[in-house]
């Protein structure tokens, strides 16, 4: 099962930089197309030493954007109480056998 999770990532995240690929290279196909620089078009990927900019926005000013959101999502918040309730029960379970055995 590891296995399996471990290859669907792989083989998501290559489609997702072939995906990056072929924007950019449609990008500058029209670029080519129209026989000079527009400045409407922008780049798809630019990394510079400084920051990755990726469709135009900046990595760094959409991880602050999604920082300053701070909605509130029932369905994580419901996640997460789950999640703990599973785990406390797995771990009851546990040191019920433990003592038992």
């Amino acid at each position: 099962m590891v296995r399996f999770t471990i290859q669907s990532l792989l083989i998501a995240v290559i489609f997702l930089v072939g995906v990056l690929l072929g924007m950019e290279q449609a990008n500058e196909g029209m670029r080519k197309m129209k026989g000079y620089n527009d400045p409407s078009l922008e780049r798809v990927v630019h990394v510079s030493k400084d920051e990755t900019i990726v469709l135009g926005q900046s990595i760094e000013e959409k991880k602050e954007k999604l920082q300053q959101m701070e909605t509130f999502n029932m369905f994580s918040k419901a996640g997460q109480k789950l999640a703990t309730f599973v785990h406390s029960l797995v771990e009851q379970m546990l040191s019920l056998i433990q003592k038992a055995g």
